[in-house]
């Protein structure tokens, strides 16, 4: 099944299945250890939530009647990034900084395909594998985006104070 998603993390956004009808919406809110993004079906009911835990690299995702998944980032460069849920193991190697594709697999089968497209970087494309549940799969998606996200935005943050340096 194939989703699409025009990702504002400034504010709340909808992912639409293949036939552009939305199918979730993404509700972002500002906490105090970092963002937290709450799933919500077409009708507002809450699916998953989307938490920091144990810091900058690690967010932790709750389900009703589910064990929490977490994702962490994993290494210096922001490639790899590791997901411990019940169901087992599962893992992500992505590109640099940039907005390359890359896929979500446990024990060598691909369960996700995440890709960006070209010309709009905040465009996602998710390709699940048959059978596989959705929102445990896009909910994982969108905190290794967030994780992508927030470890660009600090990148950027001595840049900013360097520029600002110079401006004043």
């Amino acid at each position: 099944m194939r989703y699409t998603a025009a990702c504002n993390w400034t504010r709340g956004f909808t992912i639409n299945d293949k036939a552009d009808t939305p199918q979730f919406k993404v509700v972002r809110t500002d906490g105090l250890h970092g963002n937290i993004l709450t799933m919500l079906s077409p009708e507002g009911e809450k699916l998953s939530v989307i938490t920091p835990r144990y810091g900058p690299t690690r967010l932790e995702i709750a389900a009703p009647d589910q064990q929490p998944v977490t994702v962490r980032h994993h290494g210096w460069f922001g490639r790899r990034y590791d997901i411990e849920a019940l169901i087992g193991e599962m893992r992500a190697t992505v590109g640099d900084f940039s907005g390359a594709d890359y896929q979500i697999s446990s024990s060598g089968t691909v369960r996700a395909v995440v890709s960006r497209q070209l010309m709009r970087q905040q465009n996602l494309t998710i390709d699940l594998a048959d059978g596989e549940d959705a929102v445990s799969l896009i909910s994982i998606v969108l905190a290794i985006e967030t994780l992508r996200d927030d470890r660009r935005e600090n990148q950027n943050i001595p840049y900013v104070r360097l520029l600002l340096r110079f401006i004043n």
